[in-house]
């Protein structure tokens, strides 16, 4: 506050206080952990309070999704967490030339997605500054990251370094689940309508996991998982990691399982959801092949949905992919990117072989395409052939 002083005998004057000092802040520090311990709660309310929290950041799964060696980085001010990233770390390349690569937590078959450091917002620009100088510290290494939000501050960061990008569907959910099942095709609306019909004159009804029953309905999803799809997908090869994270997961009511059962309570369908702030996530599903429950899939999803419009949830996110039975249950894409960086003299060598790799499999797969296309046209006629049939 001003403080004016008036003086006798003097012309009125007013007499401004001392500038007070800028209040300096002391710089934030980083501390890398394998495991957040006793932060877990201090790192699951800074994710989220981000504008796109992600359920891969929370600490259930970093505690139990990483493949090799996880590096949390925590930033601190004070005693007060601040920020952070997570990240694991193998080796890659050959033996003799190895070198160090950095990775999302649980990239690769457990395909996490929407990955991004956090920050509360006024520290934001620093926790980035350490989290890329600690990318970039002395040293080779490959830095690989796969999943990035694209609209995220390390994506934006690493985009000169962008390799691929690819669509990830979500959708607005009403409060009123008839009225998202109005908006959807009306093939996708009538199947829901007839097999649900069916369903209910067989017995066939919803069951919400409980989460004692957690450990056995991950093992039904795993066997459904596995007769659905089989060799078609890599999922299971990251099974005793992703169960691990799920039951974390569930024990925090993050992850949350739904099985439609027949009258005879065998499991037909399941499906997996993460649950993040006000977004419900659809992870992994499997379900019975035989023709008469053809359908399943749909109603269960269906099903899903209602229940997540009367909890009030916001949005339903269907993760990475351009899957076609995506766009039936979605109206909207974010994008996902993968950002690849050498760092030191065998990490840049080692991503520019790799660049080098798949340009030359793209000239091949171009050339094969060719080939097909020459070869679906018929044999080769001579051109004393192809005159003589004109002439005919």
């Amino acid at each position: 506050m001003a403080i004016f002083t008036f003086l006798r005998h003097t012309p009125r004057v007013t007499i401004l206080p001392t500038p007070t000092p800028p209040l300096t802040r002391s710089p934030i520090r980083l501390e890398i952990r394998y495991q957040l311990g006793a932060l877990e709660s201090a790192w699951d309310a800074l994710v989220d309070q981000q504008k796109l929290s992600s359920p891969f950041l929370s600490s259930w799964w970093l505690n139990n999704a990483a493949e090799g060696t996880p590096a949390l980085l925590c930033c601190f001010a004070g005693s007060e967490l601040v920020g952070g990233a997570a990240f694991q770390i193998d080796a890659v390349g050959p033996r003799a030339l190895a070198v160090e690569r950095v990775r999302c937590v649980g990239q690769g078959t457990l395909a996490p997605d929407h990955i991004d450091l956090i920050a509360l917002p006024d520290h934001a620009a620093e926790v980035l500054a350490l989290v890329l100088r600690w990318l970039k510290r002395s040293g080779s290494r490959v830095v690989d990251l796969d999943g990035l939000a694209a609209t995220g501050a390390l994506a934006q960061s690493l985009r000169s370094h962008q390799i691929e990008r690819m669509a990830a569907p979500w959708t607005k959910l009403p409060a009123d689940s008839a009225e998202y099942l109005a908006a959807r095709a009306g093939q996708v609306r009538s199947t829901i309508s007839r097999t649900r019909k069916r369903f209910v004159r067989e017995g066939v009804h919803l069951r919400r996991v409980p989460t004692d029953d957690m450990p056995a309905a991950l093992d039904r999803l795993a066997e459904l998982h596995d007769s659905r799809w089989s060799e078609e997908s890599s999922f299971l090869e990251g099974w005793k990691r992703f169960r691990a994270a799920a039951l974390a997961g569930a024990a925090s009511e993050s992850v949350i399982i739904h099985e439609l059962v027949s009258a005879e309570g065998d499991v037909i369908a399941t499906e997996l959801d993460l649950l993040c702030g006000n977004s419900l996530a659809f992870y992994q599903a499997g379900r019975r092949t035989e023709r008469e429950w053809r359908g399943s899939g749909s109603v269960l999803r269906a099903d899903i949905l209602q229940w997540a419009c009367s909890e009030g949830f916001a949005e339903y996110d269907l993760l990475r992919g351009d899957e076609s039975y995506k766009a039936d249950w979605s109206d909207t894409q974010r994008q996902v990117v993968r950002c690849r960086m050498g760092v030191g003299p065998r990490g840049v060598a080692l991503v520019q072989a790799a660049r080098a790799q798949q340009g030359l499999r793209l000239g091949v797969t171009r050339c094969e395409g060719k080939a097909k296309k020459l070869l679906s046209r018929g044999p080769l006629k001579s051109r004393h052939e192809a005159h003589s049939e004109q002439s005919g």
